[in-house]
This record gives structure tokens, C-alpha cells and sequence, in this order.
């Protein structure tokens, strides 16, 4: 009775760039009599090496077997490599976020890429070429955010591949001022309409064509018994709203002026000679 042939194979493998080796493990086929390798009376454990470090390139690299401490009565060993395969590591390229106010141009579009390893950094990594990067957004785009998007663009790298972060353009809104225009009214009247004149609009627009609907609201702190003098006239939101425009408000004057009252002389008789 001869010993039966037990293939010993190297377990392939995997790792990123710039990362250490995996444990190296073996599997074992060809028992026979329904044994396992707990049950066959196998002892000891092959040797596995590789000559991959974990500053190796890209690339495969032989697992080599060797018999090791391994001894069986009743199995003799045929000893078969494995493949270690050193992966592209994974780069991060970010758009960084940007803002702006509407109406105004883009600003410079900027990326950052991560996740060098090995000690490795953007110049001496091997990365060459640049990435795209792009947003929809224009100088006449409403305020919101807009994706700004990175591409592979003229990226290349051996030990590198690449995944793309969007980031944010965020279009702010342009602040108008809402200024109470002044107003005056006689003491003991009536508080005359409040109007309010609005300012600061941009890429060649005006109230009527600037999206902006509603109207502001006021108050002011002079009641209908107030003494003659300055009062201030306060804006506020009121139905105010626009897609590209927020609000800062201004206050105004309402000027209670004195009221006319008429001093008329009272007509008299009186009779030839006698006194006024």
C-alpha cells in the first residue's frame, strides 16, 4: 500500500497597493477514505513566502509552498504556487465646495485627492495628468446648489486608480435693502399708507422683472393721540419673497406736525358814537 498524492495549493491572494501582505494560507485536496484534514493524520504545516512588499507595484507576485514541518503516514505532498496580486490602491478626487451670489460668476473650480499610501503624496506617487471638473451652473443661475463634478480627465497612474466626490456650488442669494420711505402727517390724523422704496438689485434687474413678489410690512411706534414730533416707520418681510433675493430692512421717519387751527376774529355792531 502506497501512500496516496495530496495536492498542497498556495490559497491566492489579494491586497491594494501600499498595504501589507494578507495571511498566507494553503488548502489541501485529494483525501481519500472519506478523511479530512483533522482526521487524516497530517502533522506540521508547509511553508508560504512571497518576495511582494508592501511597496511593491501593481502586479502579481508568486505564493511559494515548501513542505515545511508537514509529515503524513498515509499521504505524500505535491506542493502547487499561488499568485499574490498587488491591486490598484483607490484615490479619492474631491471638488472642493465653492460658493458665490447670484448673478456673479463662477469662482475657480478646485479638487483635492486622498488616499495616497505608502508614505506616498501627490508628487511622488506616480499620478500624472489632471481631472476634469465641471458644474451646470452659470453666471445666470438662480440660487441653489449645483453639483460641481469631477472626471478622470488626463488622471493615469500604475498603482492607482480613481474615484470621483462630487462637491457643492451654492449660489447665495443677493441681500436688498427695504428702506421705509419718510412720511408726516398732522397731529391728530390718520397714519398716511406706508411705502417702501427697495435697492440693490443685479444683472441688470428691477422690481418688476426680479421675481421678487409681495409687499413689506410696517410699524411704527406713533399712535393716534401722539405728540407732535419724529417717529420711526419699521419695515418688515411682509409677503415678501424672491427666488434670488433676501431682505435687510431700513427704517423711515413719520413726521407729526402740528395742526392748523384758525383764529377768526368775530364780526360786532355797534351804534354811531358809542363805544367799540
Amino acid at each position: 500500500v502506497t501512500k496516496a498524492p495530496l495536492t498542497v495549493n498556495a490559497d491566492n491572494k489579494t491586497r491594494p497597493y501600499g498595504t501589507a501582505n494578507p495571511t498566507l494560507t494553503a488548502s489541501y485536496t485529494g483525501f481519500t477514505n472519506g478523511e479530512t484534514l483533522a482526521t487524516s493524520g497530517i502533522t506540521g504545516a508547509p511553508t508560504l513566502n512571497t518576495n511582494a512588499k508592501t511597496a511593491s507595484n501593481v502586479g502579481t507576485f508568486n505564493i511559494n509552498i515548501g513542505t515545511g514541518t508537514l509529515v503524513s503516514p498515509n499521504y505524500s505532498f505535491t506542493l502547487v504556487n499561488g499568485t499574490l496580486t498587488v491591486e490598484k490602491a483607490v484615490l479619492n478626487v474631491t471638488a472642493d465646495n465653492k460658493s458665490k451670489t447670484y448673478a456673479t460668476a463662477n469662482p475657480a473650480l478646485t479638487y483635492v485627492i486622498s488616499g495616497f499610501t505608502n508614505g506616498e503624496n501627490l508628487n511622488n506617487s506616480g499620478v500624472s495628468g489632471t481631472p476634469t471638473i465641471s458644474t451646470t451652473a452659470t453666471t445666470a443661475s438662480q440660487a441653489g446648489n449645483y453639483d460641481i463634478v469631477t472626471g478622470l480627465g488626463t488622471l493615469t497612474a500604475n498603482n492607482y486608480s480613481f474615484n470621483f466626490v462630487k462637491g457643492t456650488l451654492a449660489i447665495n442669494k443677493v441681500v436688498l435693502t427695504v428702506t421705509a420711505e419718510n412720511k408726516s402727517r398732522s397731529y391728530g390724523a390718520s397714519d398716511p399708507a406706508f411705502t417702501a422704496l427697495i435697492s440693490g438689485f443685479v444683472n441688470g434687474e428691477n422690481l418688476a422683472s426680479s421675481g421678487v413678489t409681495g409687499q413689506a410690512g410696517f410699524t411704527t411706534n406713533a399712535t393716534s393721540t401722539s405728540t407732535t414730533g419724529n417717529y420711526i416707520i419699521t419695515p418688515n418681510v411682509g409677503t415678501l419673497t424672491a427666488n434670488n433675493y433676501s431682505f435687510t430692512f431700513a427704517n423711515g421717519t413719520l413726521s407729526i406736525l402740528k395742526a392748523l387751527v384758525t383764529v377768526s376774529a368775530e364780526n360786532k355792531t355797534k351804534t354811531y358814537g358809542s363805544n367799540n
